[in-house]
């Protein structure tokens, strides 16, 4: 039996990408099944699996030149779209969830603007929250950011099934020992359901 090269390179290259492509919350296969040191070395052998396994494709199809460009474009198009095709999954897998099932803080899209001084603080935020169940949900966001300002949480209403992104201010008493102004990509924010 004749090992066919160019079908273990595109075998090499998918197995490498579902392991270290990261879903719609930035997360890997890699990440949510092992410790951090062991996921180093796991994402290093996805790194050699793409590489070897594009190698070993390129050089069995060397004589065709449209399939090693797609080869190409289906390695870029699972990195860009894999993040997207998760997020809409999850509308399908949770469609009847309830309750802290039902919802999800998304830290990829949402942004704070900070600042604060000794009268006030107070931070406007840009969230994306995903209510994928099929009931009005309202929750509570909790900032989980080491700052010197005590952040109150806010609530919010969600709809059913709906995926969308929230203008939300959050305030804080002020602190005469600091000053601070700046602006947090990918906040650090806690979600409950409030029951």
């Amino acid at each position: 039996m004749k090992l066919h090269t160019g079908l273990v390179g595109i075998i090499l290259i998918v197995l490498g990408l579902l392991v270290s492509a990261e879903n719609h919350q930035s997360v890997s296969v890699a990440d949510a099944l092992l410790s951090q040191s062991a996921r180093s070395i796991v994402v290093l052998f996805c790194v050699l699996m793409l590489i070897a396994g594009f190698i070993m494709a390129w050089r069995h199809y060397y004589g065709v030149p449209w399939i090693r460009f797609k080869l190409f474009l289906f390695i870029i198009g699972i990195s860009v779209f894999y993040p997207l095709v998760t997020e809409q999954l999850m509308l399908f897998q949770k469609w009847n969830a309830q309750g802290d099932d039902a919802v999800e803080y998304m830290t990829r899209g949402s942004t704070c603007s900070y600042q604060g001084n000794m009268e006030e603080g107070s931070m406007d935020c840009e969230v994306k929250v995903n209510n994928y169940g099929k009931n009005t949900e309202r929750v509570q966001l909790i900032p989980d950011m080491v700052n010197e300002f005590d952040f109150q949480p806010e609530e919010l209403e969600l709809s059913p099934h709906s995926q969308e992104t929230y203008s939300v201010t959050f305030k804080a008493p002020g602190n005469e020992d600091a000053f601070a102004s700046g602006i947090e990509e990918e906040p650090k924010l806690k979600i409950e359901v409030v029951k």
